[in-house]
């Protein structure tokens, strides 16, 4: 059985792309299928839609003043050639189709071929179905994992939604992962959703469900964020060197041997010393006073958020194999969440390099924060290192971000996968459209324009950029805005 026709073939015809002339219009996006030259139907989609007529300014002018003016009209098309598959690999004809040639709306079994959608059992993460169609993309985790992800969309285009569907996945996959979470909102998945609606929960075979056994929390601040065990970091475990990271101390040069100095005089008096201790001692010190000041007072500072003490969190804790750990940052100083980040990060890197700890996928929400592409935040060093090398140990990295201009593009360009709510700020849009290899104008422009709960998939094991719906959550959502006025 033949598919629809809905147009035909015009012009000139180039190996790239093809104009058309359309019966009906058609939604940009909405992929269609050519015969070529050797009888292999062949995958399009169609970039761009137009409204041609005869309707000239004065001819308007009459329908202005009540007059009746009679309009011919025509839909015209430009679409790009997607390919077929052939032993496993998605190939374009070598020969332009021929001028004429008819154009059908594409059957969804050679829509699911040519794009790769297909079931990536104990590896695929389903976040939802191709838009228009009842077709599942999953994402390979081992791809995103290996090539890295970013998460980018503007202000509440449903950014934390979508990553909180990533996260059942992979709760469900049994993914070792642990997200910074700046704002506390990601302790919601715990528990399952109140409810879904009956005919979204059919067509996206979604059911309720929360991963309570599978979530550890940790936050600097349990009085604000009760449900988290206090995350602590220990005295005994920090060189010199991390000391000065810690601090937030980028001249480590200058200020490593008076580290070192200070931490040996403390532990001859006090093997087992507090912060209050260094503070005492580098007082103390006479010669070189302004360089031990500077290091009191930025003692003083961490003494105050309680992060240093004998006896730290253990890596064990915050990295448990199959299970997700939420370091809950909500209430602390932006400084201290730069520490926090630093010093996580590094452990993460520097322990998954010798095998300590298992393959980890790293998630860091507002990471515009963690890593500017200006200014300098103290735990940009580590996330540019974890962003280029961290693949190669096993240490995924998931970059979200409301400001995707804002990001350092050493780490975003890092990021081979994609997913993309709608995106509005020129800037931010140029900074995607350059860090995307293969993504159309006409692309660029729907981004801007995407409804609430679409998203665009570039990458994640995908030889073409795809628009997806994205699935209900099974578990609770934390991200929801506060209404100032109530509903009435």
């Amino acid at each position: 059985m033949t598919s629809e026709e809905v147009g035909r073939i015009y012009g000139d015809v180039g190996l790239g792309e093809f104009h058309l002339t359309l019966a009906s219009p058609l939604e940009r996006g909405e992929y269609l299928s050519v015969r070529d030259e050797h009888g292999r139907m062949v995958l399009c989609q169609l970039d761009d839609v137009q409204r041609q007529s005869d309707l000239n300014v004065e001819r308007a002018a009459q329908l202005v003043h009540g007059g009746s003016v009679d309009v011919s009209e025509a839909y015209n098309g430009r679409a790009r050639i997607l390919g077929y598959r052939e032993g496993g690999l998605v190939r374009v004809p070598q020969i332009p189709f021929a001028p004429g040639a008819s154009v059908h709306r594409a059957e969804e079994p050679l829509i699911a071929e040519v794009l790769g959608l297909k079931s990536n059992g104990n590896t695929g993460a389903y976040v939802g179905l191709l838009r228009g169609h009842n077709l599942k993309v999953e994402l390979d985790i081992n791809v995103l994992v290996q090539r890295h992800v970013s998460v980018l969309a503007k202000t509440g285009g449903g950014k934390s939604y979508l990553v909180g569907v990533l996260l059942e996945e992979f709760l469900r996959h049994k993914v070792t992962c642990v997200i910074i979470d700046p704002h506390g909102e990601y302790g919601s998945i715990r528990y399952k959703t109140e409810h879904i609606p009956k005919e979204r929960s059919e067509r996206f075979q979604v059911e309720p469900q929360g991963f309570r056994d599978q979530v550890n929390e940790f936050s600097p601040d349990t009085r604000l964020n009760t449900e988290a065990e206090p995350l602590t970091f220990s005295l005994s475990h920090l060189d010199a060197r991390e000391f000065l990271t810690f601090l937030g101390i980028q001249n480590v040069r200058g200020y490593l041997a008076p580290m070192k100095s200070l931490l040996d005089r403390t532990a001859i008096a006090n093997p087992d010393y507090t912060v209050k201790d260094l503070i005492r001692v580098a007082r103390g010190i006479e010669e070189g006073g302004s360089v031990y000041e500077m290091l009191a007072q930025r003692l003083d500072y961490i003494e105050e958020t309680g992060l240093l003490g004998p006896k730290g969190t253990s890596l064990n804790e915050l990295v448990v194999p199959g299970k997700m750990t939420i370091l809950n940052l909500r209430g602390s100083a932006p400084d201290v969440q730069e520490l926090v980040v630093t010093k996580v990060a590094t452990s993460f890197f520097d322990q998954r390099k010798r095998g300590k700890i298992p393959p980890l996928f790293l998630v860091l929400e507002e990471a515009h924060n963690f890593c500017p592409q200006q200014g300098q935040a103290a735990s940009s060093r580590i996330l540019k290192t974890i962003a280029s090398e961290g693949r190669k140990f096993g240490l995924g990295l998931c970059v979200v971000s409301q400001r995707p201009a804002r990001v350092d593009k050493s780490v975003l360009s890092q990021c081979a996968a994609q997913l993309i709510l709608q995106v509005t700020n020129p800037l931010d849009v140029r900074a995607i459209a350059q860090s995307i290899e293969g993504l159309t104008d006409g692309m660029t422009e729907t981004i801007q324009g995407l409804p609430v709960g679409t998203c665009l998939v570039t990458g994640g094991g995908f030889a073409t950029p795809l628009f997806c719906e994205v699935r209900p959550r099974s578990s609770r959502h934390g991200g929801e805005s506060v209404k100032i006025v109530p509903n009435s």
